[in-house]
């Protein structure tokens, strides 16, 4: 099957789910379907985009690479075979272990605090944290943020937001 067919047959059962996901709202209420309705119409969207963008675009040139690597980059081992393992240096002082303290972390400040303290919390400390930002712009860029969920979920979707087990507790 040619690269062209497997793209158009992707595109195909990507349109199918989506349609899918369509009828499947039909059931739903209508504060229900604000989430899942309007993405899949989008997604539907864009399929058709893309399935245009492949079939009408296409020309005889021979295709284009889209992601450049610099070769250079890759360590290679003694036989000069790329490392599959990543370094100390890649992985930083906790490794693998340190990715899921932070997941667990936020989870656990998620379910403690409630969403909007974690995300200004959580953001503003790894925007800080990693030098991404100056203490300031991390504390804008963290506040901008936290409105900006806040906005997006409660006052445009109406939704209740989890205020935590301390606010349970406060109260």
């Amino acid at each position: 099957m040619s690269r062209n067919a497997q793209d158009n047959l992707i595109s195909v059962m990507l349109i199918a789910v989506f349609g899918l996901v369509i009828y499947l709202c039909q059931d739903f209420g209508p504060r229900a379907r604000l989430i899942p309705l309007p993405l899949a119409v989008f997604g539907i969207v864009l399929t058709l985009a893309q399935l245009a963008w492949h079939n009408l675009g296409r020309d005889d040139a021979p295709p284009i690479e889209m992601i450049s690597v610099d070769t250079r980059a890759i360590t290679a081992n003694a036989e000069g075979q790329p490392r599959t393992e990543r370094t100390e240096e890649q992985l930083g002082q906790w490794g693998e272990a340190g990715a899921y303290l932070i997941v667990a972390l936020l989870v656990g400040m998620i379910f403690t605090v409630g969403i909007f303290p974690t995300v200004f919390i959580f953001t503003a400390a790894y925007l800080i944290l990693t030098r991404y930002c100056t203490v300031v712009r991390g504390l804008v860029y963290s506040a901008a943020l936290t409105v900006s969920v806040y906005l997006l979920f409660v006052v445009a979707l109406d939704m209740q937001p989890y205020h935590g087990l301390l606010a349970a507790w406060l109260s």
